[in-house]
């Protein structure tokens, strides 16, 4: 930037001085044509008083200009033919009517021209002007050189040359000075405001003082986006630590840019440690060798994992999913599968059998109402299986408005429509239920779940055994179904709620029992919100509870 400024100011100078030599030269240039002028004008005056008698010849001409020193004399007549001329022979010259200085002077009594001579060959200065001789026009010319502007410029250049060095000279250094000081303050405000490090730039300098303000909004502003960045960077690292997959950003075993909580436990990663599993782990190294997109299984901790790897650039990427659930999930519509298909099954090959018996008239008629009975109770449990199926999936559609139910009422009526099950298995069934319960549900619902607790209790309970239903009011009343029956295992009572999943398998649907029953509970608890827990201890006996919802 200084060498620009030096630069400028040195070019502005120089062109300065130039232009004014050249403007000088032509002042200069006017004035000296206007001195020539004014001397050949006295000159004519001198003509005019003292030799304005004298013969109009070439001696006169001559005699003349000797008298002036060098001052070219010409005698013209009227019609431009030259009658005398102290510097050439007169009868060669041409007629000099049309000459600008003549033609002037004809017209006005007096005419002046500046032109180059082309007898000559220099600049000439012209003064004609007419007299009269006895009833007779004609003129005399005065003719002198002059300095062209050219000439002029040239025997002023050598000063003008001194004078560009010393102007050269005092520009540089003034120039030098000029920059150094406008330079200064804002080299310094410059380093001020990279060494500030977020404080205020400030300077003392009213002109810098815009600058100042802008330095402080840019630093401002770059400091607010580092901030919005780090935060940006602080969730970015929040939302991976917090995911259940595990994430993996790598370049090789070593090379790890980014990788998240879960994938650090999973794989028992340490900082700056290679990922053990890249190399011991066979089929993995196999797979990142081919650098082909691949998913692989393992289990970890227990638990089911995929592992998806995808390679690119500039990096590669690991995926780690929990399939636990998934899985679990398959084998819960495998065991759905196989269920419905043992359960449907059983009384279609039933019905088969003794419909293909009575066609065939392999049945006595004293057994024909027997059997008939046998049809009638599959179809029954065949429909009732259906029916079942039908009413859990159509939980999921259910949008009828929810209202207040008195949930004491319905316990006191489904105590008293099991006293015949009760009765069959020599069950103690106690009911300790608080007054004016109340839940907001819808009734049919509320009846759905204690059906099927209570059905359970009764259906998977010992022979004289015992079954007790106990609900509490307050701001959240709680539900509890305990039996002592034949109890869940540990490794159970996380399926128990899967649809078709019966504990005690030798039932087979027997009084209804499909399955199903739990699933409903717990997808109705779900959609509601309510808390819905189990606690079991195999061959003492289950209770199952409910709490519900605050009272709106």
């Amino acid at each position: 930037m200084r060498k620009r400024i030096l630069l400028v100011t040195l070019l502005v100078s120089v062109l300065g001085i130039v232009l004014l030599s050249v403007l000088f030269t032509d002042v200069f240039y006017r004035q000296s044509i206007e001195a020539v002028n004014g001397q050949l004008q006295i000159y004519m005056d001198v003509y005019a008083a003292e030799r304005q008698g004298e013969p109009l010849t070439q001696e006169g001409a001559e005699a003349f200009a000797a008298e002036l020193r060098g001052v070219r004399v010409t005698f013209l007549a009227a019609d431009g033919t030259v009658l005398g001329d102290s510097e050439a022979d007169a009868a060669a010259m041409e007629d000099h009517s049309g000459r600008e200085e003549v033609a002037e002077a004809l017209e006005n009594g007096e005419g002046f021209a500046v032109r180059d001579s082309a007898t000559l060959g220099y600049d000439s200065v012209y003064y004609c002007r007419t007299f009269e001789r006895e009833g007779e026009t004609y003129l005399v010319r005065l003719a002198t050189q002059a300095n062209s502007g050219f000439a002029i410029f040239v025997d002023a250049l050598p000063t003008v040359l001194l004078l560009l060095a010393v102007d050269i000279f005092i520009c540089l250094f003034v120039a030098w000075l000029a920059t150094s000081f406008i330079l200064r303050p804002v080299e310094k405000l410059t380093q001020e405001a990279a060494t500030a490090a977020g404080k205020e730039v400030r300077t003392s300098y009213p002109e810098l003082q815009p600058l100042a303000k802008m330095m402080n909004d840019m630093n401002a502003e770059i400091g607010s986006q580092l901030a919005r960045m780090r935060e940006d960077r602080s969730i970015e690292k929040l939302v991976l630590n917090s995911m259940e997959h595990g994430i993996v950003i790598f370049r090789s075993a070593e090379e790890i840019p980014l990788i998240n909580r879960t994938a650090r436990y999973l794989l028992g990663y340490e900082k700056n440690e290679p990922i053990a599993c890249f190399s011991e782990d066979a089929e993995i190294a196999a797979v990142l060798a081919a650098g082909e997109p691949a998913t692989l299984a393992r289990r970890i901790g227990g638990r089911d994992y995929s592992f998806r790897f995808t390679f690119g650039e500039p990096a590669n990427v690991l995926l780690i999913t929990d399939m636990t659930d998934i899985m679990a999930a398959a084998r819960s519509k495998n065991d759905f599968i196989a269920n419905v298909t043992h359960e449907m099954n059983t009384p279609l090959t039933s019905i088969r059998g003794f419909a293909e018996l009575i066609g065939a008239g392999a049945i006595p008629p004293e057994k024909l109402e027997s059997v008939a009975d046998t049809i009638i109770r599959q179809s029954d449990r065949l429909s009732h299986l259906i029916r079942s199926i039908i009413n859990f999936s159509a939980i999921d559609s259910d949008d009828l408005p929810d209202y207040e139910v008195d949930l004491t009422e319905i316990v006191r009526e489904l105590a008293v429509n099991f006293e015949p099950s009760l009765r069959q298995k020599s069950i103690t069934f106690t009911l300790d239920a608080e007054e004016g319960v109340k839940v907001f549900s819808r009734r049919e619902r509320l009846v759905e779940i204690l059906n099927n607790l209570v059905s359970n209790g009764i259906r998977y309970n010992k022979e004289g055994g015992s079954l007790a239903v106990r609900l509490t009011g307050g701001a959240a009343p709680v539900l509890s179904v305990s039996d002592t029956g034949i109890g869940i295992s540990k490794e159970n009572q996380g399926r128990i709620f899967d649809r078709f999943y019966t504990v005690d398998r030798s039932h087979n649907g027997e009084g209804g029992g499909f399955g199903l029953g739990l699933a409903t509970v717990k997808k109705l608890c779900q959609r509601a919100g309510w808390k819905l827990s189990v606690e079991s201890e195999e061959g003492v006996g289950t209770t199952f509870s409910i709490q519900f919802c605050p009272k709106k």
